[in-house]
C-alpha cells in the first residue's frame, strides 16, 4: 500500500483558524452592540458602516461551518479508537458546559436575590432545546438577563450529540457525505417550505433559529472536513479561493441590489441565500488551510487569534453584559456628549472592554483549569484513519475509473 502524509486536521493547532474564530466573533459584537439605525443621516462613510452592521449576523453561520469542519474532522480521524463516543463526548461536556451552565445558574441566582422571577421557559435553555421552539419563551422577568442568543448554542450542541451517532452508524466517507448532501438540501428545502407557506409572516425566527431549518452550515463545514481526507485535497485546496471570491461576490451584489441582506426580511436571503453563505464559509475555512495563501497570512493576525481564543466567553457574556449596563452607562454618556454616533461608539467600547476582560479572567481562571480534564479522555490513536483513507482513495478512483 502506498503511504501518504496524513491529511486529518485533528490534534494540529491551525492558527488561521483561531483567526477566523475572531473574525465570526467580532461581526457578532459588532452587530449586537454597536446597534443604530440601519438607515441613519450623516455622512457616506457613516451610512455604509451603519448598514454594514446589518449583515454580520453572517458571523454566526461561520462560526457553524468552523464547528462543522472542526467536529467532523474529529469523529472521522478517531472513528477506529476503541473509546469513541466517550472521549468525544467528555471532551466536548468540558468545553462547552462549564461556562455555560455557570453563567446561567449565576445571573439566575443574582435575579432570584434582586426579587425577579424566573419561567417555565428557563427549561429549554437548560436543556440546549430553545432552538427547537416554533416561538420564543419567556423565561424571567430580569430586564437585564438576555439569553436570547443561545439559541446558536443549542443547535451546535444538538449537532454535537447526533451527528457522532450517525457518522458512527455509516462509518466510511462516501456514506457519510451522502448523508449531508442529503441533510443540508432537506434543511434549505424545509426554509423554503416555510417562507413559501408564509410561515415567516408569522414568526420570522422560524427559517432562522429553528434548528431543523438551520444544521446545513454545519453539514457543509463537515462535507469540506470529509473532502480535504479525500483524493480531492488537492483540488478543493486549490480552487477555495476563487469558490469564496464567486460566492461573496454573488452575496454582496444581491446585498446592494436589494439594499439589505437580512434572512429575517427577505425570502431569497433566507432559502438559497444561506445555503451559498454556508459554501462561501466552508470556502473561506478552505482556503486558509493553504499555509502560503493570503488567507492564511490574514487570519493569523495575533489580533483575530486573540479573539478567537476568548470567543466562547465572549458570545455568552457580551449580550447581557450590554443590558445589565446600559441604565447606568447611558445617562452618563448622554450627559458627556450630544452626538448619537459617539454615543453608539461609546456605549458599544466600553460594554467591548468589558467583555473582553470578563472573558480572558473567565478563561484564564476557570475555563482553561476545567479544560485541563481533558487529558482523561486522550484518544491513543497516533495517526487516526491514515491508512483507511488511503484504501478508500485507492478504491474510489479505481471505480470511478
Amino acid at each position: 500500500m502506498t503511504k501518504t502524509a496524513d491529511d486529518s486536521t485533528t490534534g494540529r493547532h491551525i492558527p488561521a483558524l483561531d483567526g477566523l474564530r475572531g473574525t465570526a466573533i467580532l461581526m457578532v459584537l459588532f452587530f449586537h452592540l454597536f446597534w443604530s439605525n440601519s438607515s441613519p443621516t450623516g455622512n457616506l462613510l457613516v451610512r455604509f458602516v451603519a448598514q454594514l452592521r446589518t449583515t454580520c449576523w453572517i458571523g454566526v453561520d461561520l462560526f457553524f461551518v468552523l464547528s462543522g469542519f472542526l467536529l467532523t474532522g474529529i469523529l472521522y480521524d478517531t472513528l477506529s479508537s476503541a473509546h469513541f463516543f466517550r472521549n468525544f463526548y467528555g471532551r466536548r461536556s468540558l468545553r462547552i458546559f462549564p461556562l455555560y451552565y455557570a453563567f446561567l445558574f449565576v445571573v439566575i441566582a443574582i435575579s432570584y436575590a434582586q426579587g425577579y422571577h424566573w419561567f417555565g421557559g428557563i427549561f429549554y435553555y437548560l436543556t440546549y432545546t430553545v432552538s427547537l421552539l416554533w416561538n420564543g419563551v419567556a423565561y424571567t422577568t430580569a430586564p437585564w438577563v438576555k439569553i436570547s442568543h443561545f439559541w446558536s448554542l443549542a443547535i451546535e450542541e444538538q449537532f454535537y450529540m447526533v451527528w457522532p451517532l450517525l457518522m458512527f452508524a455509516l462509518r466510511t466517507k462516501r456514506r457519510i457525505a451522502g448523508a449531508i448532501v442529503v441533510l443540508a438540501l432537506t434543511a434549505l428545502l424545509v426554509r423554503t417550505y416555510l417562507v413559501v407557506s408564509g410561515a415567516t409572516v408569522h414568526n420570522p425566527y422560524s427559517v432562522y433559529s429553528w434548528s431543523p431549518a438551520r444544521f446545513d452550515t454545519l453539514l457543509l463545514g463537515g462535507l469540506l472536513a470529509l473532502a480535504i481526507r479525500s483524493r480531492f485535497r488537492g483540488e478543493v485546496l486549490r480552487w477555495a479561493w476563487l469558490v469564496f471570491v464567486c460566492g461573496a461576490s454573488v452575496l454582496t451584489a444581491y446585498g446592494f441590489w436589494h439594499g439589505s441582506f437580512d434572512a429575517l426580511t427577505d425570502g431569497v436571503v433566507a432559502t438559497i441565500g444561506l445555503s451559498v453563505l454556508g459554501v462561501t464559509g466552508a470556502a473561506l475555512v478552505a482556503a486558509s488551510l493553504t499555509r502560503t495563501s493570503i488567507f492564511s497570512a490574514f487570519f493569523s493576525n495575533p489580533v483575530l487569534r486573540f479573539f478567537g481564543r476568548y470567543s466562547y466567553g465572549l458570545y455568552v457574556y457580551h449580550y447581557t453584559l450590554q443590558d445589565a449596563m446600559l441604565p447606568f452607562l447611558q445617562p452618563w454618556l448622554q450627559r458627556l456628549t450630544y452626538s448619537k454616533l459617539l454615543l453608539v461608539l461609546l456605549n458599544g467600547g466600553i460594554v467591548l472592554l468589558v467583555t473582553i476582560l470578563l472573558a480572558v479572567v473567565s478563561f484564564e481562571m476557570f475555563e482553561k483549569r476545567v479544560l485541563s480534564l481533558k487529558r482523561f479522555f486522550h484518544d491513543e490513536t497516533s495517526t487516526p484513519k491514515l491508512r483507511q483513507d488511503v484504501a478508500e482513495a485507492e478504491s474510489e478512483a479505481k471505480a470511478s475509473a
